[in-house]
């Protein structure tokens, strides 16, 4: 029988980051670049490896492979050391975030993932920070340190399910997420979305961009469950 995989993004849709990323990744550039850093890049719904491959690109420096790992192993040093910054300035899981998980944990043959733009280091420890112990279950999931793309990273996330004893195909399997980028990444891999407008883009443009559902917010577990369950031929 095939399982149901949801795969959860992490930023402004589980949890506030309250721009953690950036005021991490600004001084382990500096020290690369050797001056204050030029940060006119999009950081929202991208993935890390995007972002710094960009951010080294913008202050002169040619993106190579060695180069971008060196600068995302230098952010996750500088996340892990000072990750206590994240709660300071206001972060956390957002409202109805752990009830939400607690919810889907509860629904038989549904399972739990992650598909995030944050690198697999600086996702746990997201994850710790905010509460959540186990789930979303970070061995199912795609992170933002080994893909530049999101769909990459959502077929990345189906991948790994099926090398875990999953068997679940993109139609039983639907991406949460607050931006476009998650939609489009899902759509391109052959998922649906089920949108929540917790982020920095209207319920317009996420149902714009292909999402099949756009919720407000998390609080309201029961309609995220039908959201789910309505675009999906998973047997729950």
């Amino acid at each position: 029988m095939s399982a149901l995989l949801v795969l959860w993004d992490l930023d402004l849709t589980l949890l506030d980051p309250a721009g953690f990323g950036s005021r991490m990744i600004a001084p382990a550039l500096a020290e690369m670049v050797g001056r204050e850093p030029v940060m006119d890049v999009s950081f929202a719904g991208r993935t890390d490896r995007a972002i710094c491959t960009e951010l080294l690109e913008r202050n002169g420096i040619e993106p190579r492979e060695d180069l971008v790992t060196t600068l995302l192993h230098a952010v996750a040093e500088r996340c892990e050391a000072h990750g206590q910054d994240l709660l300071d300035a206001g972060g956390g899981a957002l409202p109805g975030a752990h009830d939400a998980v607690a919810a889907l944990a509860s629904v038989d043959g549904l399972h739990q993932g992650i598909v995030t733009g944050n690198m697999r280091r600086t996702a746990l420890l997201k994850l710790r920070l905010c509460g959540f112990d186990g789930l979303p279950d970070p061995r199912l999931g795609a992170f933002g340190d080994h893909h530049a793309d999101r769909a990459d990273l959502v077929r990345g996330a189906l991948t790994t399910a099926r090398g875990r004893g999953l068997d679940v195909s993109a139609d039983h399997a639907v991406v949460i997420g607050d931006h476009v980028h998650d939609v489009r990444g899902a759509l391109d891999a052959g998922v649906r979305c089920v949108a929540i407008a917790t982020g920095r883009v209207s319920a317009d443009e996420l149902r714009s961009a292909g999402a099949r559902s756009v919720l407000p917010h998390l609080t309201d577990a029961d309609a995220l469950l039908s959201a789910i369950l309505a675009h999906t031929s998973a047997p729950c």
